[in-house]
């Protein structure tokens, strides 16, 4: 049995009662990364009667809630299963983990099984409109209780200005707007500092490398760097010669995190760089889970990494993350940083070596903090105002 750390129990205390609720409006709860989220989803999975459907948007987050929900119901657990095509399992049980592809042509099936309730892990990752997946869901099985959870409840919202001409804006997943907006409320936060001040954080060290960024472009939403500019940016700035540099400067780090732009890059730099491997999306599963664990075990020292394992992946031993990549998303900044935050017996602290100019932009993830005066707002290093909402968004 897990014994709850003292920030854990209101956020759980919330979600339950949430859950309780006769016609809760979709909410969210906001909780850093480390935080235990698989925890939270546990207990509240624990304490209900009712039916209660878990979506997470990937298969290894998905394998993660439901150990932990095993582990922490001994002898309960006969009551949870599995409804995912990546590990060919289609159980609908009292409490069911599921990805929203396995399931979105199957509301109303949920819905004569009497499911009325969803948790969301990393809510941020869905697209608001009715017409997703999780919109077409939700409208089909007619569920009344939306609980999201995330450490960063925002996302970039593409708009047209009075020319016609695209342009992109950072907004809470709350924030009203004229596209609408799912989740209406947040109800609980915890901070980050919280994390800190409590030792359930990972001390961290920050390097950051000079940065020309006058390669960099957006793209046509303006809501990310292209992939293209990227890659200019990467190899202007000195691209696998600084990241060799980089790993031969710390020797001492044992599970080093490499994110790099490029399929092309990850293997080059694994054919020639000692002890490591890399992953990317496309790889065989199977493959790329195997390199996961020798990558755990500590068999390979380096894991070069392109766009994966920046959300949800859960081993405490990352004691150094490279950044070789740019980004305009301070949701992908602060949930690849958060790779190394989590505490480890074997390590003192994580350093974070910037070669993409990303903490330049948006400062250290320790200081991330969400207040709520009319509106919930946004802050960064210094004070500075992430967010900054208007009464009405575009």
């Amino acid at each position: 049995m897990i014994t709850l750390r003292s920030n854990q129990g209101e956020a759980i205390d919330k979600a339950i009662e949430y859950f309780n609720q006769k016609k809760p409006k979709p909410s969210l709860i906001v909780l850093p990364t480390a935080w235990g989220k698989s925890i939270l989803t546990a207990f509240v999975a624990k304490n209900t009667n009712d039916k209660l459907l878990v979506i997470q948007p990937s298969k290894e987050l998905l394998e993660q809630n439901y150990a932990k929900y095993t582990t922490l119901c001994e002898g309960f657990s006969f009551n949870a299963g599995i409804y995912s095509a990546s590990f060919n399992r289609r159980e609908i049980c009292q409490i069911t983990y599921a990805t929203i592809g396995s399931i979105k042509n199957l509301g109303e099936t949920f819905k004569r099984y009497g499911f009325t309730k969803m948790l969301i892990d990393e809510a941020h990752l869905y697209p608001r409109e009715a017409d997703s997946m999780l919109g077409k869901f939700l409208k089909d099985s007619g569920i009344t209780h939306v609980l999201g959870i995330t450490a960063t409840p925002i996302k970039l919202q593409t708009n047209r200005d009075m020319d016609g001409c695209t342009y992109s804006k950072l907004v809470m997943l709350t924030s009203r707007s004229k596209k609408g907006n799912f989740f209406k409320d947040i109800i609980h936060v915890g901070q980050v500092q919280e994390m800190v001040d409590l030792g359930f954080w990972s001390r961290l060290q920050y390097q950051s490398a000079d940065f020309d960024s006058t390669m960099l472009k957006f793209n046509t939403s303006k809501s990310e760097y292209t992939e293209e500019s990227v890659q200019l940016a990467y190899e202007a700035n000195g691209g696998a010669s600084q990241i060799v540099q980089a790993l031969n400067q710390n020797q001492d780090r044992k599970h080093i995190l490499v994110f790099v732009p490029s399929v092309l890059d990850a293997e080059q730099l694994a054919a020639k760089y000692p002890n490591s491997a890399y992953v990317h999306g496309q790889q065989d599963k199977r493959e790329r889970a195997e390199t996961i664990q020798k990558f755990k075990t500590g068999e390979i020292r380096v894991l070069f990494n392109v766009r994966v394992l920046s959300t949800g992946f859960d081993f405490t031993g990352i004691d150094c993350i490279i950044l070789g990549i740019s980004t305009a998303s301070i949701a992908l900044y602060y949930q690849t940083i958060g790779r190394a935050t989590r505490i480890d017996p074997n390590k003192q602290d994580a350093l974070i070596v910037d070669l993409g100019g990303n903490v330049k932009q948006f400062g250290r993830v320790e200081d991330i903090r969400f207040e709520k005066g009319k509106m919930w707002r946004m802050f960064g290093s210094g004070g500075k105002l992430l967010y900054v909402p208007t009464k009405v968004d575009d």
